[in-house]
């Protein structure tokens, strides 16, 4: 069996099949274990002139959707960014990658390339009651420095 693609040409509806499903296995998708809702809140500290430094971090994942299965939301203290984002992994675990920020753009809202597209931003893993994360490229102690590993997001649904 065939079916007629745009301007004539045939594909075997076999072959058609076979390359969907090799375009779905190339793109492991986040375990539907993880999907929710997520969020850690920054804690800065004070401004000089005595203002919280506070930024909120709302991770929804929601497999399924291909490299877009998961938006980091991220506001607050002088930030206001969304990021489309990729989740992989297992059920005890799963990576957090960049995609675009949220306006389609690999660049940010000033011009500026933080993330590589793929770059893991985050990982999570599941320890007991409480979920870990390691973070990578994305770092909410600022940059130049390492914030350490520890649990963080906490799952609200």
């Amino acid at each position: 069996m065939t079916r007629r693609l745009s301007e004539g040409l045939m594909v075997p509806v076999c072959l058609m099949a076979a390359l969907t499903a090799a375009t779905a296995a190339a793109a492991p998708e986040a375990p539907r274990a993880w999907a929710g809702r997520y969020l850690y809140e920054h804690d800065g500290g004070r401004t000089v002139g005595g203002s919280p430094i506070v930024v909120t971090y709302q991770l929804d994942i929601a497999p399924g959707r291909g490299n877009r299965d998961c938006l980091l939301r991220i506001e607050g203290f002088q930030t206001d960014e969304t990021i489309v984002c990729k989740a992989s992994g297992t059920a005890e675990s799963v990576a957090v990658a960049f995609h675009t920020f949220g306006d389609g753009r690999t660049v940010n809202a000033y011009g500026t390339r933080l993330y590589e597209v793929g770059t893991d931003l985050f990982e999570m893993r599941r320890g007991g009651d409480a979920v870990l994360t390691q973070w990578r490229a994305l770092n909410p102690s600022g940059a130049g420095s390492a914030a350490p590993a520890g649990t963080y997001f906490a799952r609200k649904g």
